[in-house]
């Protein structure tokens, strides 16, 4: 009898038998690309692919109630108003990024934290102990990016619905 045909059985599964799950890396980078939502969603994914129904369904929820309330409290210190251009003397179109660009980090860093708090042990021992596989960094982007699209327009329409979207006025535009 062959010795690696043994242990492969009297073991634990084979990395053949285990689901592919989104790395923290992967997370990270939806994240970026993909706000919150996104990293919320891959969270969700690795949960479901484990058969853990109930973690998963309580993630997306608490994804989309803490991205619409991250939407609220900076639409209020923003604005609806200061996300459109602005035309500098010479008369070029000027964009402030450098909000945008710290709210998005900002959005990585927390995500990044709860990944590690919820998944990090698990994720870890997926990799190490188990010899599991990760999807790749363009998957998780491309599959975050769908997943946003789609629980963004859910967000807004619940906002909408519960009237607490910012309006936008003839006379904040033109002021």
């Amino acid at each position: 009898m062959n010795d690696s045909d043994d242990t492969s059985q009297a073991g634990g599964p084979q990395s053949n038998d285990l689901p592919k799950l989104y790395s923290l890396n992967g997370i990270g980078f939806a994240t970026f690309f993909g706000s919150m939502l996104a990293g919320f969603f891959l969270l969700a994914a690795n949960y479901h692919a484990l058969g853990m129904k109930k973690p998963a369904m309580a993630v997306v929820g608490a994804g989309v109630l803490v991205f619409c309330l991250y939407f609220l409290v900076v639409m209020s210190f923003v604005g609806p108003t200061s996300m459109g251009p602005t035309v500098g003397q010479n008369g070029a179109m000027q964009f402030d990024m450098t909000q945008a660009i710290l709210s998005n980090v900002g959005q990585v860093l927390f995500l990044l934290l709860v990944t590690q708090v919820l998944q990090g042990k698990m994720l870890s021992t997926f990799k190490e102990d188990l010899q599991g596989d990760f999807h790749t960094v363009t998957r998780s982007i491309f599959v975050s990016f769908l997943a946003y699209v789609v629980l963004a327009t859910f967000c807004l329409i619940l906002l909408s619905l519960l009237g607490l979207m910012p309006e936008v006025t003839n006379s904040a535009v033109s002021a």
